[in-house]
């Protein structure tokens, strides 16, 4: 009986509909399909293409302790293990002051001697330029982000040389390689959050000031900054925003206390820019465990809506994965939310960044 093979285009048509992890996994199948995998670009370009209009990406978060890197699969079902969980291998050693600035289209950007764009889904790693006198900058205490511009074809860094936007800022091409500095916004009372990491939304990067009265845009193609309005609350006082990030495609903002919390108000922008915009869309009712944490930090919503927390409490950190529960409802009418996968962690670890399990690369 003679052998019938499917015809390449057929069987790249069904490989575009995989995900990334069984993807990597079929590599090994051939040196054809090794090279269509990891090597391919217009394959991982169509990949990317193709999940993301069919909202298919699957969001990972990123975790590190002292000399382990891992990640936690957020959309996986409940299984009450750590099967969700994948250790990394990394070119970087976060332990050797190497520190995670953001991450964009699943690449992850890094910086310490050296300069790493890594991709945690197919290994593949870049080093770039050494960092010269931008290494001197104190990385622990600044705003940081990494966006894509696509007009030019071309990823971009921002970092800010302190906790305080008055200063310089540094932006860094990678289509370009190079560096290049900008005087930082003209208002000298952003007292921004330490170690913040930028919500990429339309090109632009999104910081939360601590003065809470809008957040701060950084346009990646126009290189300039804009300000971009915050819900308008009354309990702004004793429930400030703690957490920004994306639902949907639109801004989202966290808002709740930071001890004693029983409850997390989710807030949406709807039309980008538009104050009027903002909805708050449910809260957060935490019931469960029987004992209360003490201190709660929004860390990461996937744009399923899951949220993820960290609860401090003796030494260890715990990290929690709250769900909605469209089939349960409070005496206010709003969404009751259970305590879901629950992933113990050392007290050293470290949530650095969510990113999406992509091919794409950047190549050179």
């Amino acid at each position: 009986m003679a052998k019938t093979t499917l015809p390449d285009d057929i069987i790249v048509h069904i490989l575009l509909r995989l995900p990334v992890k069984s993807l990597i996994r079929f590599s090994c199948v051939s040196k054809r399909w090794r090279s269509l995998v990891i090597s391919d670009p217009e394959f991982a370009q169509s990949h990317f293409k193709l999940a993301s209009k069919q909202k298919t990406l699957n969001r990972r978060l990123l975790l590190s302790t002292d000399s382990q890197l891992e990640s936690l699969d957020l959309e996986a079902p409940s299984s009450g293990d750590n099967s969700s969980v994948r250790k990394l291998v990394s070119p970087f050693k976060l332990d050797n002051g190497a520190k995670i600035l953001g991450s964009c289209n699943g690449l992850v950007c890094a910086i310490g001697e050296k300069f790493y764009i890594w991709n945690p889904s197919t290994g593949l790693s870049k080093t770039l330029s050494k960092t010269g006198s931008f290494g001197l900058w104190p990385l622990h205490y600044c705003c940081h982000g990494f966006g894509y511009v696509s007009a030019i074809d071309d990823y971009k860094l921002v970092v800010a040389t302190d906790s305080i936007f008055n200063g310089e800022v540094a932006i860094f091409s990678l289509r370009a390689n190079v560096w290049k500095r900008m005087k930082g916004p003209d208002d000298q009372s952003i007292d921004m959050q330490i170690d913040n990491i930028g919500t990429l939304l339309n090109e632009a990067l999104h910081w939360l000031p601590s003065h809470q009265l809008y957040m701060f845009a950084f346009d990646l193609a126009k290189e300039e900054f804009r300000k971009v309005p915050l819900p308008v609350t009354c309990e702004l006082d004793d429930m400030p925003f703690q957490y920004l990030g994306l639902l949907e495609g639109c801004l989202c903002a966290l808002q709740h206390k930071s001890c004693d919390c029983d409850s997390i108000d989710f807030w949406v922008m709807t039309e980008y820019c538009v104050r009027e915009s903002w909805t708050k869309l449910f809260t957060f009712k935490i019931f469960g465990p029987p004992e209360r944490p003490r201190s709660l930090k929004t860390v990461f919503v996937s744009e399923s809506g899951s949220v993820v927390v960290k609860k401090y409490w003796s030494r260890d950190m715990e990290l929690i994965r709250i769900e909605k529960k469209e089939d349960k409802l409070d005496d206010k009418n709003d969404k009751v939310v259970v305590w879901g996968d629950r992933y113990t962690l050392k007290w050293c670890c470290e949530i650095n960044v969510g990113y999406d399990e992509t091919l794409l690369w950047v190549g050179g």
